[in-house]
């Protein structure tokens, strides 16, 4: 019995180390000084919304992370925030890892940890993205409905 509770113990301490969606109609934009690309964020007739936003957690809360589009770093993004890039309709790859700006460990592999996907925007057809990190410490990009 006591196997069993520890086990449990430990299963929902790690459930609680790993990243939680958020919600993307209230979530807090990235600051405009942290945007490198900034005509990817300018709303333009014939552009595709694309939604990225970054899972709150405890694992990697203090460390931003870049967001790529095919290969460039347009943004640095904390916990719990958001981007729209407004694209135009065709096929990209997004990416996300640790920011090779950023401060200590949290530069750490910024080019061998990059999770990528790609990406097919279509006019009509808004997109959203998770950037997540699971309790030990595996980020990952996917589709999301938050």
């Amino acid at each position: 019995m006591f196997r069993l509770v520890l086990a449990l113990s430990v299963a929902a301490t790690l459930a609680g180390c790993s990243s939680a969606p958020i919600n993307t109609s209230s979530a807090p934009s990235v600051p405009i000084e942290r945007v490198y690309e900034k005509t990817l964020i300018q709303p333009a007739e014939g552009r595709v919304d694309v939604v990225v936003a970054r899972d709150k957690g405890f694992v990697g809360g203090g460390c931003n992370t870049a967001v790529y589009l095919d290969g460039t770093k347009i943004a640095a993004i904390h916990q719990g925030e958001m981007i729209t890039l407004y694209l135009a309709p065709g096929r990209y790859i997004l990416g996300h890892g640790p920011n090779p700006e950023g401060s200590g460990l949290c530069k750490y592999g910024a080019e061998s940890a990059r999770k990528e996907t790609g990406v097919t925007a279509e006019l009509g057809k808004p997109l959203k993205y998770r950037l997540a990190i699971s309790a030990n410490g595996e980020s990952s990009i996917m589709p999301t409905a938050f």
